[in-house]
C-alpha cells in the first residue's frame, strides 16, 4: 500500500511533474484510482490477516469471502475501462499498480486468469517504469 502522506511529501520535495495533478478532473480521476487501488490492498489483508492470525477454529470464511468480492468489484471495475497510460502518470496509476503487484504477491497471482486486460495494463505500466519491478518483494 502507498502512504498517502509520504506521497503526497516526496511529490512536494520534487521538481517539475507530479504524481498528485492540481487541475480538477485529473486530480479526481488520479484520486479515485487511488482509493480504488487502496481499497484492493486493504480487502486483501483483511483476506491474509484472517487466514494468518486467527486460528482455524476462530476464521470466519463470510469474512474472507466479504473481502474477495470487494477486491472483484474493484478489479471487474478497472479491467471494463484500465487506467490510461498516455500522459503523466499519476500516485493513481501507482495506486493500481501496487495492488496488482499486492495481488500477485500475496495470491499467487489467480487474478490473471481472469483479468488479462490488467494484465496487458500492468504489463505497460511496468515497462514504463521498471523502477516498479526493482522493488517488488523477494518473498
Amino acid at each position: 500500500m502507498i502512504s498517502r502522506v509520504i506521497c503526497e511529501f516526496l511529490d512536494s520535495k520534487a521538481d517539475g511533474r507530479t504524481l498528485h495533478p492540481t487541475e480538477s478532473d485529473a486530480r479526481w480521476e488520479a484520486l479515485t484510482l487511488q482509493a480504488l487501488g487502496d481499497g484492493i490492498v486493504d480487502a486483501s489483508i483483511l483476506q491474509v490477516y484472517e487466514k494468518r492470525m486467527r486460528p482455524e477454529d476462530k476464521r470466519h470464511q463470510d469474512w474472507v469471502d466479504y473481502q474477495a468480492e470487494k477486491v472483484r468489484r474493484a478489479l471487474d471495475d478497472l479491467a471494463a475501462t484500465p487506467p490510461s497510460l498516455t500522459g503523466d502518470l499519476t500516485i493513481g496509476h501507482f495506486a493500481v499498480a501496487c495492488a496488482l503487484g499486492y495481488l500477485d504477491f500475496r495470491f499467487d497471482g489467480a487474478w490473471r486468469a481472469k483479468y488479462p486486460a490488467l494484465v496487458t495494463w500492468l504489463d505497460a505500466f511496468r515497462n514504463l517504469v521498471p523502477a516498479f519491478d526493482a522493488t517488488a518483494p523477494d518473498a
